[in-house]
């Protein structure tokens, strides 16, 4: 698969290099939120959840060969996460570009991605101890602050509407990393939190008519009607399909495992352009197709689902069929790395294949890295459930 060889030697030699040189700041510590098309990075304000995705990066990049300074990258972000701390444990949504308070909402999709990146960070840290805490008052707070009544956590307090889907996806994701990085013992809390929100995701998400996995909520975790956003997006049906199976096959799970399937499966007929072989932003409810400007990160998870089927694949017919989807998904994510500044990449194709001339956002670099690793062979390992 000379595609995939091209696509893990872009990010080892290309990509690492240049977030490590250009996207870390080491003047107001943290990370840069994009660079611009020379490389020089923006002056924008800075996210929580971009310090926490760039932690998980570095922290990983050892392990597809990258010899940079990782250890120090990572502490250099952890060092900063300070100042993105609120007094209950919770992370604010943003700072100014110098590191001075902006924004304090603490957005859930913000906390997820905290809890990710240093779940992840732990091998690395100077100070693994206070990671430790740090995401147990974090995990805590969530549950004193934000829990909903009926199930997982709410966007806001007060509360308020719609409650989403995508938080949570993420929050899982960081459960399942916690519940892989901590020895079993301690590891209880996060396997119940992702025991939690995967029985929302199956009860809830995953639409009884079509199988999809719908985006927007009343605050009874009905789903909403089609606004202006859509409210199926092809991307997090391979994402949601591939958390799912993962935690299916932790909890032994056959009916999580084949709702992930059926995900994968609606993700690829329903969701990819033929003619542009990517996959596109948005669904209407009948799942046609919505918005059509077709987004870098779904062409990593499409990449991620299908090298997850190809290893759960029965039959020779199986494995054939998902060797043919991985090729398809990483042709479809080549065009987007190629751009006259090695290691920067596209993030937005519109309808006719062009792509928009933007700077490049450092938050797709964790999709980037979710694709490398599963492509070879590096992510941890899950820990099986808990006798």
């Amino acid at each position: 698969m000379s595609a995939g060889t091209d696509f893990l030697d872009w990010m080892r030699d290309q990509a690492l290099p240049l977030w490590a040189a250009q996207g870390v700041d080491r003047t107001h510590g943290g990370f840069f939120e994009k660079l611009n098309a020379d490389g020089s990075p923006a002056e924008l304000p800075r996210r929580a959840r971009v310090l926490g995705r760039q932690i998980y990066v570095f922290s990983r990049a050892p392990e597809l060969g990258w010899t940079g300074p990782a250890a120090d990258i990572v502490n250099h972000g952890l060092t900063a996460l300070p100042a993105f701390l609120r007094p209950d444990g919770l992370a604010q949504y943003r700072l100014d570009a110098s590191g001075r308070p902006l924004d304090d909402r603490p957005d859930l999709y913000d906390q997820a991605f905290v809890l990710f990146g240093l779940a992840h960070a732990l091998p690395l840290a100077g100070d693994a101890d206070a990671v430790i805490r740090i995401a147990g008052s974090m995990r805590q707070a969530l549950e004193d602050l934000r829990a909903h009544p009926v199930a997982g956590y709410e966007e806001d307090s007060p509360p308020s509407w719609p409650l989403k889907a995508n938080p949570h996806m993420h929050l899982l994701e960081a459960a399942l990393a916690w519940a892989t990085a901590l020895p079993t013992e301690d590891a209880g809390p996060w396997r119940d939190m992702a025991d939690r929100i995967a029985r929302l995701a199956l009860d809830r998400f995953v639409d009884p008519d079509t199988g999809a996995v719908r985006e927007y909520y009343d605050g009874d975790w009905q789903a909403l009607p089609q606004g202006a956003e859509p409210q199926i997006e092809p991307g997090h049906q391979f994402e949601w399909g591939w958390l799912l199976t993962r935690w299916g096959l932790m909890r032994g799970d056959a009916g999580a495992v084949a709702a992930g399937h059926r995900l994968v499966d609606l993700g690829e007929s329903k969701g990819v352009d033929a003619a542009r072989g990517v996959a596109f932003g948005g669904l209407d409810a009948d799942l046609e197709p919505g918005e059509t400007v077709a987004r870098l990160w779904p062409q990593t998870e499409r990449i991620k689902a299908w090298i997850q089927r190809r290893d759960l694949a029965t039959s020779a017919d199986e494995r054939t069929h998902a060797e043919g989807r991985i090729e398809a998904a990483i042709a479809g994510l080549m065009p987007y790395l190629r751009t006259d500044r090695p290691g920067l990449f596209h993030d937005r194709m519109t309808a006719d294949g062009a792509f928009i001339d933007e700077p490049a956002p450092a938050s797709s670099l964790y999709h980037l890295m979710t694709a490398a690793e599963e492509l070879a062979g590096t992510r941890p390992a899950d820990q099986p459930a808990a006798a």
